[in-house]
């Protein structure tokens, strides 16, 4: 009996070696080391030629790269609305070869060595120059145009160093993002007027989207205006929580609302994307916000009056600029998510060296129980962010337009929750002294506010969430809810459903993921088998239940949000750690127990939240609170009389 299944065993762990070999390291290794290759080979030629510019290089470079990227796969997360799985992807993306991971790892030395140095600083003492000179702001533009050209991965690992640092790494990310778009979307004539100089921070770009009270009905009060008989536009409003650097030149990649010509009202309106310098005439620096955290980032207004803007600072097509968002986003959501995890390792590992230093009546606070869970928990957070975030950069640098929307959505989401979690429980160790002003707990949950509630609002990050899956879903499952909420015109599928031995208490899984993981994963890799199985039965009971109506049940969608959610954290974590051990990477073992951990938790945490699903609103209390709701703004606020009073 041991010895069929140590054999069973050992079996597995091979054929799980030879997928990952076959399938994925194999190729999915050069797709992505290419930026670092070119750096290597073309960096002779550039410095030869002066830096002068190649266009035809920079497209041969590109078209090298695509053609060297896998074809891309299904979407991960938007399958596990349908109750399905792409096992292939438990193999945690290798996508930065082993030599050109030693060559990142020794050019980050020096990053690592300077902010070591300046955490004694306050960030607005940072110089700019220092950072210019250190190449931060040239990380992800190409070879061809004198940056260092690293894919998604590559530029997500060297940006760790200044991440460290909340302040000074949301500038430097909200650059980036600009570059990201840039290099998808740009045209080669963008390209070759602005990368050279947000490579060297010459110019540095940062968004500029959010405005201070967006109207009721307009998309933006930010408009821009096609000029008659020329192709030049008339941009005019401001935009509000513009991360500046001030003494800079800088281009801010501005969002506006548009109106596409001889197409009246509400069906002509769009936005349109549009670069903009900040030396151009009309264009004027706001007020400082003083914000709650992230005292060394200067964030204003920026004023927009009558700015002329050529054609060539049109970023995609007019009116077309949803489309092109939705890259921006998915930079946008991945930087910030690398912010958000910089932070959060910093307040484990301060709160970790505050509990091994002190004593309190003669006890460690390391051994006491409440501290040793309450570090393990954020532990397990930590980890399941970082293979989050890695997994998806892994998935866009492996597969060729890979679709990775919800991915990108779900690990901010998770990351910034957690976050903020993590340093509000931390208050709660550290006691009284947290309540100094300037004290790292404090000053680490006022940046923990500030990213939770910068830029998209978490709710609203939520329900992306929910209805990008439900969309997805609904599609795949048209044909079967249109059955069940017809019941008498097809009592054939009724009467299967009737005769299905699966429940949200027992489900029933064929995925079979535990033999694409190493075999002490079992446990885990069942957890997540069961875990899909739930939300697809939540998603066709809500289908089934409300119809088109569904997107009116928020908090209904509040949970499957939460439940795909955690699913991702379980399978990234999961992958990360099955690879881990399987090469041998130190405290691997420790690893295993991590993510199983995360998978426990989370199994836990679906199974509640499907079985609020399926027990309606009047079981699961949503009625009740609705109902209350409605005389709380009847009475415009708290509606009970005082607990003393008389009724005479």
């Amino acid at each position: 009996m041991i010895r069929s299944q140590l054999f069973s065993g050992a079996t597995r762990l091979l054929r799980y070696d030879r997928t990952r070999t076959l399938l994925i390291r194999g190729k999915g290794s050069k797709a992505t080391t290419h930026s670092l290759d070119a750096q290597r080979q073309d960096g002779g030629q550039a410095a030869a030629a002066g830096g002068s510019e190649k266009p035809g290089g920079v497209q041969e470079a590109a078209d090298q790269q695509k053609q060297q990227q896998l074809p891309a796969r299904a979407p991960l997360v938007k399958n596990f609305f349908i109750g399905a799985v792409d096992k292939e992807l438990l193999a945690y993306p290798e996508v930065i070869a082993r030599e050109d991971m030693s060559q990142l790892q020794n050019a980050l030395l020096p990053l690592k060595n300077y902010f070591s140095e300046c955490k004694e600083q306050e960030p607005e003492q940072t110089s700019g120059d220092n950072l210019k000179q250190l190449g931060l702001y040239g990380l992800n533009v190409p070879t061809d145009y004198d940056g260092r050209g690293y894919g998604w991965s590559a530029s997500l690992m060297a940006s760790e160093p200044d991440s460290a640092e909340t302040s000074i790494g949301l500038g430097l990310q909200a650059h980036r993002v600009v570059v990201d778009l840039l290099r998808e979307v740009g045209t080669q004539q963008q390209q070759q007027r602005y990368l050279p100089a947000l490579g060297s921070g010459q110019l540095i770009a940062t968004e500029a989207i959010y405005e201070y009270a967006p109207p009721e009905d307009d998309y933006f009060f930010t408009q821009a205006t096609l000029t008659p008989g020329s192709n030049s536009w008339l941009l005019n409003g401001e935009k509000a929580y513009v991360v500046c650097a001030p003494g800079e030149r800088q281009l801010f990649l501005v969002l506006a609302q548009t109106q596409q010509p001889n197409v009246p009202g509400s069906l002509g309106r769009g936005t349109t994307i549009f670069l903009v310098d900040s030396q151009q005439p009309g264009v004027r620096l706001g007020e400082q916000h003083p914000t709650i955290g992230c005292r060394g980032t200067q964030m204003r207004r920026v004023h927009f009056d009558n700015v002329q803007i050529s054609e060539d600072q049109v970023v995609g097509l007019p009116h077309d600029g949803n489309r092109h968002s939705e890259k921006l986003v998915r930079a946008s959501r991945l930087r910030s998510s690398l912010v958000g995890l910089s932070l959060a390792k910093r307040l484990l590992n301060e709160l970790t060296q505050f509990s091994v230093d002190t004593t309190q009546c003669g006890v460690h606070i390391k051994d006491l129980e409440m501290t040793r869970v309450h570090l393990s928990r954020a532990m397990c957070s930590v980890y399941a962010m970082e293979s989050m975030l890695y997994l998806t950069a892994g998935l866009l640098d492996e597969f060729q337009g890979q679709d990775v929307t919800l991915e990108s959505a779900i690990t901010k989401y998770y990351t910034l929750k957690q976050l903020y979690a993590i340093a509000s429980d931390n208050l709660g160790i550290v006691g009284p002294k947290s309540l100094h002003s300037g004290q790292p707990t404090e000053l680490g949950l006022r940046d923990a506010a500030q990213l939770y509630t910068q830029g998209e609002s978490i709710d609203t990050l939520s329900m992306f969430i929910a209805l990008t899956g439900l969309q997805y879903a609904g599609q795949a499952m048209n044909s079967g809810v249109r059955k069940s909420r017809n019941p008498l015109f097809h009592p054939g599928h009724i009467f299967g459903k009737f005769l299905e031995t699966t429940s949200v208490e027992n489900p029933k899984t064929k995925m079979q993921l535990s033999e694409h993981v190493h075999p002490s994963l079992d446990a885990a890799a069942q957890c997540i088998e069961q875990s899909v199985a739930r939300l697809q039965m939540a998603v066709e009971l809500m289908f089934t239940r409300h119809g088109n109506a569904v997107v009116e049940r928020q908090s209904e969608m509040q949970r499957l949000a939460e439940i795909s959610t955690t699913i991702y954290a379980m399978w990234a974590s999961v992958a990360r750690a099955s690879r881990s051990y399987c090469i041998g990477l130190p405290l691997a073992d420790h690893e295993l127990l991590t993510a199983t951990a995360v998978c426990s938790q989370g199994r836990d945490v679906v199974k509640t939240l499907c079985t609020e699903i399926f027990g309606g609103n009047f079981v699961n209390n949503d009625n009740n609170l609705v109902r209350l709701s409605n005389q709380l703004t009847k009475s415009k606020g708290y509606f009970a009389v005082h607990p003393l009073t008389f009724n005479f």
